[in-house]
């Protein structure tokens, strides 16, 4: 046994090696780009802030339409900062200017035209968008960055959707479409920062599906790529995207194919893959962590871990609601994706919430089959609630940021639509048919 899991563990680590090396070179590239080529395009951006407010309502009053003009500007001004000095050493020791009593916006703009220097810390997070904030403003500004994130989820997505219907398997795709319809996946277009977990979750979901059937160890390197590659472009917006829904098309066609092992056997790779994906998602942290204190001499592992622990259960802070459970981030994402204007609109939310459940239960009851995919749907389920475990560990973050955290349900949609869809008669018809 020993032989067997040791060139497998020695696999995935070399795999995450690799992979974290070549993209902090590719962000220390990046950073080598001087400024001066930038600046006209970043000034551009710069002013596209200045008559906006830091968190931007696009539709109405709806905490799902707004625009994080407050993390775009501080990614354009950290991206801004790592063009000055050595390229080492700037693409870890990421910081940026605040603006003051001004605010960020204002602290852009000073940055860029004036030169202002940074005094706020950001090397909590590795900050790799910022590769093509700095790219991209070669030949565009902010909105254009904006538009071809944007345009990129959407084809990846499309050949995602794709890969399933030339496998026929048309009701996934279909359940997908509305999965993301759910949770307004148009809306990833207000911000720079709502479109890597979604960006990366695609091109997962469409590697997953061109080599799941090989082996089990393609999809258990593939997790290593996700934790990896979402840790470094992504801030805690979406993260378990990249996981959970390559893994649930996974389940999906397999149980359709009559490929799908049983439910311990299931467990099994599951909880392999959640491993992988877990210990590269942290493992990129603590490298980051680890090249900034040399970098800078000052213990980033200190400050990174005191956010940390804000994140989990510091107090809330910068919201008009405050949570009054332990379950409050919970009931404010759920919120969030059926449209309220409140964090904590319980009224709204569970009504609305136990009038789609009963509808569910009732399509179920009256159609269910005896021969359905027993196994397919408590594994979605299984992996659907992870999303609702991800609130409640992250419990102050997930409920300060509902506006952009419940797009992370998405999964959660995805599982009790397909474990239903798999379970109903209409199913076992069409089967019957082939």
């Amino acid at each position: 046994m020993k032989t067997n899991r040791t060139p497998a563990f020695l696999l995935h680590l070399g795999v995450w090696l690799i992979l974290i090396t070549l993209l902090w070179l590719l962000l220390v590239s990046a950073s080598a780009l001087p400024n001066e080529s930038i600046r006209a395009n970043m000034e551009k951006s710069a002013l596209s802030y200045a008559d906006k407010d830091a968190f931007s309502f696009e539709n109405g009053k709806k905490i799902n339409s707004i625009s994080d003009n407050y993390a775009d500007t501080i990614l354009l001004n950290v991206a801004w900062n790592m063009g000055e000095g050595n390229p080492l050493t700037s693409s870890l020791d990421t910081k940026y200017y605040d603006g003051e009593e001004f605010g960020e916006s204002y602290g852009l703009y000073l940055a860029v035209t004036e030169g202002k220097a940074p005094n706020t810390d950001y090397t909590r997070y590795w900050h790799g968008s910022a590769v093509f904030v700095r790219l991209l403003h070669l030949v565009t500004d902010v909105n254009g960055v904006k538009i071809i994130g944007f345009s990129v989820s959407l084809l990846l997505l499309a050949l995602t959707l794709f890969l399933l219907c030339s496998k026929k398997h048309y009701d996934i795709a279909v359940l997908i479409c509305i999965s993301l319809c759910v949770v307004q996946i148009w809306n990833v277009r207000l911000s720079m920062e709502y479109q890597p977990a979604f960006i990366i979750a695609f091109l997962l979901c469409i590697l997953c599906l061109l080599l799941e059937r090989k082996s089990d160890t393609y999809v258990t390197l593939l997790c290593v790529a996700g934790g990896t590659l979402v840790c470094f472009f992504d801030f805690l917006t979406a993260e378990t995207l990249t996981l959970l829904l390559p893994l649930m098309l996974v389940i999906a066609v397999r149980a359709k194919e009559k490929r799908l092992s049983t439910f311990r056997e299931s467990v099994i790779i599951l909880a392999k893959c959640g491993t992988a994906w877990l210990a590269s998602y942290a493992g990129a942290f603590i490298a980051k962590w680890t090249a900034a204190t040399v970098a800078t001499g000052e213990n980033a592992f200190a400050k990174a871990l005191s956010f940390a622990g804000e994140r989990v259960g510091g107090e809330v802070s910068g919201t008009q609601e405050m949570p009054n459970t332990f379950f409050s981030s919970v009931t404010a994402n759920l919120g969030a994706m059926l449209g309220t204007q409140r964090r904590l609109d319980y009224p709204a939310t569970f009504l609305t919430l136990a009038i789609i459940i009963l509808l569910l239960v009732s399509v179920w009851y009256l159609f269910r089959t005896a021969d359905g995919e027993k196994t397919a749907a408590k594994l979605l389920l299984l992996l659907g609630s992870l999303v609702l475990v991800r609130f409640l560990v992250l419990n102050n973050h997930s409920f300060i940021h509902c506006f952009f955290t419940y797009r992370a349900l998405a999964p959660t949609v995805f599982a009790c639509l397909a474990a239903l869809w798999f379970n109903i008669g209409f199913v076992k018809r069409k089967r019957g048919k082939k």
